[in-house]
């Protein structure tokens, strides 16, 4: 069988390091190398790509937060890497301007060959990440960031209807999201059209175990003997799929998602909350075992 085309959706730069790990042939596409919000993505698709054209009018400026640099923001989507910087790599050069019309030539090649590779009926899976580390410095509140960027069953509804309204055939979305509550309420969608993975917040160019937990596995168990509850009942983890669990902790207010296990080359990782918080992990008579020594025990 033919594998299924990768292509990125957005929300952050980071997903093009990702795709690269999986598949270095994969094809660039409009937004692998920009910041794009879930109202830009929307307006894209529903637009047919005419959104993503721009004059100096409506090109601003924006400047992230804590380092001051710059790039240009266009209606929620931020062309971080098409506009020259100048000597500080910091500041946009001078005449920035006079890069326009290149890049609305370069973003209208690009739209054509998404638009093709949506529309066509071979397999694809686009993919959505926000969990790149600086990536709330493009919401100025955490109310914004969860409207722009948030991962879970708004986003999912609202990108899968703007794909269908678009004529997108075939596809599977692959949400790698920051929030492990996110991948919680999407699980009662049970919908093929969504692989959801909890990886928390990481580097931009994040440990090959992120990309290499992406693949499918392959082992006749799976996931599944590391299912059940630990330590009277404190922690439990349920298996979403052949090679994704989800962990809860029980709290005064009940059972809240806790982190996430995957399977990386066959072997379990689990991962938590917070940047590159991802840690191989043993599982042996019942017990799970963590590298500071520490060991969950089946109930």
């Amino acid at each position: 069988m033919t594998p299924p085309t990768l292509l990125s959706l957005g929300h952050s730069c980071q997903t093009r390091f990702i795709l690269d790990a999986l598949d270095g042939a994969s094809r660039r596409m409009p937004f692998d190398f920009n910041i794009t919000t879930r109202p830009a993505l929307i307006a894209a698709l529903d637009s047919g790509g005419r959104s993503l054209h721009h004059d100096e009018d409506s090109a601003k400026i924006f400047a992230m937060p804590l380092d001051g640099r710059e790039g240009i923001e266009v209606g929620g989507l931020f062309y971080w890497h098409d506009y020259p910087l100048g000597p500080d790599k910091l500041r946009l050069a001078d005449g920035w301007q006079r890069e326009i019309d290149r890049v609305n030539e370069k973003y209208a090649a690009l739209w054509t060959r998404l638009a093709q590779l949506l529309r066509a009926d071979a397999p694809k899976t686009v993919l959505l990440s926000n969990s790149q580390h600086n990536l709330a410095q493009f919401a100025a509140t955490e109310a914004d960031f969860a409207e722009d960027f948030g991962l879970g069953r708004k986003a999912f509804e609202e990108i899968a209807g703007a794909l269908d309204r678009f004529g997108a055939k075939n596809y599977r979305l692959l949400f790698l999201t920051r929030e492990i509550a996110d991948l919680a309420e999407t699980i009662a969608l049970d919908d093929p059209r969504l692989d959801h993975r909890f990886v928390g917040i990481l580097s931009l160019r994040p440990d090959r175990r992120v990309a290499a937990s992406l693949k499918a596995d392959e082992s006749a168990t799976g996931i599944a003997p590391l299912a059940g509850a630990y330590d009277n009942g404190l922690r439990q983890i349920r298996a979403l799929s052949h090679d994704c669990a989800i962990i809860h902790q029980r709290t005064d207010e009940g059972l809240r998602p806790f982190g996430s296990i995957g399977l990386v080359d066959g072997a379990p990782v689990a991962w938590f909350q917070g940047r590159d918080q991802f840690k191989d992990i043993s599982h042996l008579e019942g017990e799970i075992r963590f590298p500071d020594g520490s060991i969950w025990r089946r109930d």
